[in-house]
């Protein structure tokens, strides 16, 4: 085997878990980032999802418009907003997270437990290598 069929091999999972498993990704962990964290500042997640401000206030849009989500003031102080799941949006994400769970278990069912511990430490090596971290 070349080396450049391992990396078109990778190129095409990595094309696959985008489309077919990404789409959800954007609202799902704000979904799982908020039912962990009730009234959390706006300006927290954020900073916890590395996006610009316009993109997280459209995103937050939608889901308020679909009712996943609410936005209040601070009491204590009005220039913050705080998020919180919706009744919707708790069984929302309880549902997602169900559905991700068994996507997760068909993606991989095709390996052992073995095999799936030996590819995660032969993927997290060749990602820390990359990063330039080293692996321990």
């Amino acid at each position: 085997m070349e080396r450049k069929e391992l990396l078109n091999l990778l190129q095409k999972c990595g094309h696959y878990l985008h489309h077919q498993k990404g789409k959800k990704l954007g609202q799902y962990r704000i979904l799982l980032i908020l039912k962990d964290h009730p009234n959390l500042p706006q300006s927290d997640l954020l900073e916890w999802l590395h996006i610009q401000a316009g993109s997280l206030s459209e995103i937050l849009l939608k889901m308020e418009s679909n009712q996943l989500i609410l936005r209040t003031k601070d009491s204590k102080d009005k220039r913050r907003i705080l998020l919180n799941l919706s009744a919707a949006g708790l069984e929302k994400v309880n549902i997602l997270i169900q559905e991700y769970e068994s996507e997760n278990e068909m993606l991989f069912s095709s390996l052992s437990d073995e095999e799936c511990l030996k590819l995660y430490e032969l993927l997290a090596r060749l990602y820390k290598s990359w990063k330039g971290e080293d692996y321990a």
